[in-house]
């Protein structure tokens, strides 16, 4: 059990990470805490989706005001180390403490996005000494994949203006708008034919990269694994068998492998050309990604991809929209535009790309989009777009975020600062139901989301925390 303060915000947090909760699995979590609510006594429904709506009437004083909704996901990125052996579909992520930091302790990501939003709202909830409006909590699922549960939840369930999201990570920030997006499957037949006799194979691992989210962090120039495989094979010397790295399109990919052969006595060829290009690797990224290897081992294959396919791999790679796309003019150092390439798979008769698109914009996420649909078209691909969602437009007039800044200013003597984030955001979908709605997004210090290393500041989550209480106390 952490000892930490304040206990019952890292209790819930502690007992949501025992449940898994990849997105698309969230009954047994959604369950969990609609039994709570019930025990609670709060009014509570969970719809078809498994999303949850849970509501507290107001304390003293605050009879008259307003309704105010708090709002974090109930799923998260499922990301671990190659060592790892956790199982997302049934093994609890056990924590630890070093300093200031939570972490996992089982090489997995931590799930402080978004659940310490989940385990904040809970608090809140239990808590019968703090002073509030009427508390409408809504926690949704799929977040992390195709947004459907904020996009189907029915606003029948629930009838507040002003919507507190807990899903940001950086204490001294309300973000107050968010990008829209789309993800991307693109899929391409392809050609093996049978390895010759005097072939030799090898397996090639890039590993250790950063990672990291896809849009937040595209900035960072952390590299791509899938891009420095194909940088590794584009020898014509080399034949591809297969390749397979990545986890998730919504995540930046830290590792990869392939299978590729070489013809008898070129062993040595291949083993230099590997060092060669590791030493290259590690100097283009020794800040970025310092723990980045490169690493070759003897393996057996029975077919290899004939020379064109292998051919248009590297091209769709090379043209692929990947990374930065655009800036934003306006505002120095933001990210107007992005595409991840998620994960690639070369195998099994085809290749399979998934990669999602973010852009400021609905018209630049479709331009984005228009590119990729040129490029499947040349190659003779197939390309399908899910999950998509639309952008969270700044408003300079919101009263929530102004009372946010201003109680932030009174609290700790510093200023918060208003940002549209590089990601997709909940309250895009809320706000698109109903343009009337006021919101804002706020939360601790985390890092490094969607990877192992995520990691989630104590005294940050301790800060925020007094925070959103203060605010709630605010909103008569």
């Amino acid at each position: 059990m952490l000892n930490l303060e304040p206990k019952r915000v890292f209790y819930f947090f502690e007992e949501i990470d025992k449940i898994p909760r990849n997105s698309g699995d969230e009954k047994r979590v959604s369950d969990f805490i609609l039994a709570w609510a019930k025990e609670q006594g709060f009014d509570a429904v969970q719809d078809e989706y498994c999303n949850l709506v849970i509501k507290k009437g107001p304390s003293a004083g605050y009879e008259e005001a307003a309704p105010v909704i708090l709002q974090a996901h109930l799923d998260m990125v499922c990301e671990k180390t190659p060592e790892s052996s956790h199982d997302f579909t049934k093994d609890p992520i056990t924590l630890r403490v070093d300093g200031d930091w939570v972490s996992s302790d089982c090489g997995t990501s931590l799930g402080a996005d978004n659940g310490i939003g989940v385990a904040y709202a809970m608090a809140i909830l239990e808590d019968d000494s703090l002073a509030h409006p009427p508390l409408e909590v809504i926690f949704t699922v799929c977040e992390e994949s195709t947004f459907d549960g904020a996009a189907n939840i029915s606003t029948d369930l629930f009838c507040g203006k002003r919507i507190i999201n807990l899903d940001n990570a950086e204490e001294n920030q309300v973000l107050a708008g968010s990008c829209g997006g789309s993800g991307i499957n693109f899929e391409l037949p392809l050609q093996w034919t049978s390895a010759p006799e005097e072939g030799v194979f090898y397996k090639l691992y890039v590993e250790g990269m950063e990672g990291g989210h896809s849009g937040e962090d595209i900035h960072r120039g952390r590299g791509n694994a899938i891009e420095l495989l194909i940088r590794l094979i584009r020898d014509e010397e080399i034949s591809l068998c297969s390749m397979k790295a990545g986890s998730y399109r919504l995540a930046i990919p830290r590792d990869g492998q392939c299978t590729v052969m070489v013809d008898r006595g070129k062993e040595d060829y291949l083993r230099e050309h590997v060092a060669e290009m590791a030493a290259i690797f590690k100097k283009e990224y020794f800040a970025a990604a310092p723990a980045l290897s490169v690493r070759m081992e003897k393996t057996e294959a029975e077919e290899t991809l004939i020379a064109a396919d292998k051919k248009k791999i590297v091209q769709i790679i090379d043209l692929f929209p990947n990374g930065i796309a655009k800036m934003n003019g306006a505002i120095p150092g933001v990210v107007e535009s992005s595409n991840n390439v998620g994960t690639i798979e070369v195998g099994e008769g085809r290749l399979f790309l998934t990669a999602e698109t973010r852009a400021a914009y609905m018209t630049t996420v479709k331009d984005i989009l228009d590119k990729v649909d040129s490029l499947a078209e040349i190659f003779g691909a197939e390309v399908t777009y899910f999950g998509g969602y639309v952008p969270w437009e700044f408003n300079p007039d919101s009263a929530l975020r102004l009372k946010a800044q201003e109680v932030y200013r009174q609290m700790f003597g510093e200023e918060m600062y208003s940002l549209v984030a590089h990601a997709g955001i909940e309250c895009a979908m809320f706000i698109e139901k109903d343009p009337q709605m006021d919101a804002i997004a706020i939360g601790p210090n985390c890092e490094y989301f969607h990877s192992p290393g995520e990691r989630m500041s104590i005294k940050s989550t301790q800060k925020m925390y007094k925070f959103v209480v203060e605010l709630l106390k605010n909103l008569k």
